[in-house]
């Protein structure tokens, strides 16, 4: 006989069986108790888990936060030097010379020939 006309091998306990397939136990409170406690322990993990994770996260914002500020300040006083430098590149010759002799005067205390400087030592 071919496969295909070949009768099925079938036990007669099979087909007669009125016993369920697969036999579970009974899970007993103590198990389910545990499997609960066990969920509640892993729950709170996480929680702390997170918390822990944005406070760091909040800080680390802080900080960028400040780095930032700080960038701003530096940005601004950078943008006013380059206000001065495009100013002094559009000095005429005598204006030129002008801002050259205040800063002789003011930043290395430097005199025309002749001039006198009185100094007021007493700080009043």
């Amino acid at each position: 006989m071919s496969e295909k006309n070949r009768p099925l091998d079938v036990t007669p306990d099979v087909i007669g069986s009125d016993e369920p397939e697969t036999t579970a136990k009974p899970t007993s409170k103590r198990t389910r108790r545990l499997a609960f406690v066990a969920l509640y322990v892993v729950v709170f993990i996480f929680a702390i888990y997170a918390v822990v994770t944005l406070v760091g996260l909040h800080s680390q914002i802080q900080e960028r936060r400040t780095e930032l500020e700080e960038l701003q300040g530096e940005i601004i006083v950078q943008e006013i030097k380059n206000d001065e430098m495009s100013k002094l590149y559009n000095y005429t010759d005598d204006e030129f010379s002008d801002y050259v002799e205040q800063i002789a005067r003011d930043d290395l205390d430097y005199v025309k020939s002749g001039e006198r400087v009185f100094v007021n030592v007493s700080g009043d």
